[in-house]
């Protein structure tokens, strides 16, 4: 059912679409002619500069999970819903600062195109870059999450129904993806990361001065039930904020998001590691600020707003308070926010195929060149057309929408986050990971992220609460495992060659050999 708009609203609404329309036709171009090998579609290498990148990644982070999933959460369950907005972040940007160098710089030398990629050459491990591909293909549930937030962005400020709208999302996807790969995904991704700012900012505002509500930010609270407001910490009933203990595993959880393979390839796009310190710095305080947007939902909640999706409070909070023009542009802003970071997920799972199935797997299976320039055009037409079949089979799997776009899209990379984490931040500081270590940590702490929230989940059985019902638990549980059994087994298992390792770290050994020599 299409809710009830005001038409100028929708008129606005549609223009603002068409000059964004455009902006990313113009910038998918300049994408496509900085795109001439599957290494720049895949990764533009070394293309961008950091306050560039820390926008796009920040962009890429914050999600239509911050932009409408929080916000639903908070409208649903009040000022709880602020640990997962502001713990997030900061566990993410910690695990940042373990992963961005390192992998950059082993990125760059050994030629790795995606977090996969990376896995299998810094463990001389064909396996489990196979392994870390077809985990990674659980990305779809999250492209699912960010193509149901743009669904409801269609619905709430242009009048389409749902349904039409999640099309036409996929199809503005599609435009400038397609031909301008990585280089696209983060122009694009830029640009909608400064526009998020603003939006936040405005937010922060309203929320600060109890738009709507005479009194301030007491009056807010005081609008909401008593189970919604900042004296409520915790709820038995409500899985997500069961007790502290969960609270705490959501934060555990976040650190090993950047090893998600949408994330972690934005690494590699950076001029040079010199400017690492730089782009981390500037992704983190942007990306803290970001999901304040939580904010929005609590007004929209205590001014009495009514809607049937919680997902949508953020654009009906807009329409319900600001001008029509201002109100249509900023819900195309969030649509946008939506855009950026369904493109690098759909760029993340088009490399799984072209370049960690194809390029690094099969080819050298059956005797082939995986540097050969046929190879890699080869590629790169693998990637263009699984970006196609990637966003289509994504839409078509939402077309009935979820009740939370945050716990659908953890629903899957939930389970990337358990099986890559021992291998990726332990290995990443720790040299004598062992690769036998690093598969079998891969393999059980999957299997327990399984056990114990996708079987339940998937209707095999009831599970335990509130593990079965609450994927963020579940995540930091599996991520501890992971990071436990790579550093027990590496104890008791064969090390990796020192000339491989010296390969991997040797710029790292270098300079610890020239300090011990100066000292």
């Amino acid at each position: 059912m299409i809710l009830q708009i005001d038409s100028t609203v929708v008129t606005w609404g549609w223009g603002f679409l068409v000059a964004y329309i455009a902006m990313i036709l113009g910038l998918g171009y300049l994408g496509y002619k900085r795109t001439e090998t599957q290494d720049d579609y895949a990764t533009a290498r070394g293309g961008f500069g950091f306050l560039v990148l820390a926008l796009a990644y920040a962009a890429t982070v914050a999600s239509g999970s911050t932009f409408m999933g929080i916000p639903g959460l908070a409208y649903g369950m009040g000022f709880k819903a602020g640990y997962y907005a502001m713990i997030y972040p900061i566990g993410i940007y910690i695990g940042v600062l373990f992963v961005a160098r390192i992998t950059k710089k082993v990125g760059d030398r050994f030629g790795s195109q995606s977090i996969p990629d990376f896995l299998g050459d810094r463990y001389q491990s064909p396996l489990l870059r196979v392994l870390a591909a077809l985990i990674g293909l659980f990305l779809l549930f999250y492209i699912m999450a960010q193509v149901t937030a743009a669904g409801w962005m269609f619905e709430t400020i242009l009048g389409l129904e749902y349904g039409t709208g999640i099309w036409i999302a996929g199809a503005l996807l599609l435009v400038y993806l397609t031909a301008g790969g990585s280089h696209a995904d983060i122009l694009t991704d830029a640009v909608q990361g400064a526009i998020m700012i603003g939006v936040t900012i405005l937010i922060v505002v309203m929320f600060t001065t109890g738009w709507g509500i005479d009194g301030g930010i007491s009056a807010v609270n005081a609008a909401l039930p008593s189970d919604m407001g900042w004296n409520s910490h915790t709820d038995p009933e409500n899985p997500t904020f069961a007790n502290w203990w969960v609270i705490f595993l959501l934060f555990i959880a976040h650190i090993g998001f950047t090893a998600q393979p949408h994330l972690g390839n934005k690494f590699f796009a950076i001029k040079g590691s010199q400017y690492m310190k730089k782009f981390m710095t500037a992704a983190a305080i942007v990306g803290i600020a970001l999901p304040l947007m939580f904010l929005g939902g609590v007004l929209g909640r205590a001014q009495g707003i009514q809607i049937s999706n919680p997902d949508a409070i953020i654009p009906m909070l807009f329409v319900e308070n600001l001008p029509a023009v201002l109100a249509a542009f900023l819900g195309v802003a969030i649509l946008s926010a939506i855009i950026s970071t369904a493109d690098g997920l759909i760029i993340a799972i088009s490399q799984i195929f072209a370049n960690d199935l194809y390029r690094k797997t099969y080819v050298p299976w059956s005797g082939g060149d995986p540097t050969s320039d046929r190879v890699n055009q080869r590629a790169l037409w693998i990637s263009r057309i699984s970006t196609v079949v990637v966003t289509i089979v994504a839409v078509a799997a939402v077309r009935t929408p979820p009740q939370y776009l945050s716990i659908l899209l953890w629903v899957g990379i939930g389970g990337i986050i358990s099986a890559y984490s021992g291998p990726y931040l332990v290995g990443t500081f720790r040299e004598e990971t062992s690769k036998t270590a690093a598969i079998i940590a891969f393999v059980v702490a999957f299997g327990v992220y399984f056990v114990i929230h996708l079987g339940p989940q998937f209707g095999l059985y009831e599970g335990w609460y509130p593990y079965n019902q609450n994927p963020f638990a579940s995540t930091g549980i599996g991520l501890i495992i992971s990071c436990m059994v790579t550093y027990i087994v590496s104890q008791f298992t064969e090390p990796l060659p020192t000339s491989h390792l010296d390969e991997v770290f040797r710029p790292e050994r270098q300079a610890s050999a020239d300090k011990s020599s100066d000292d």
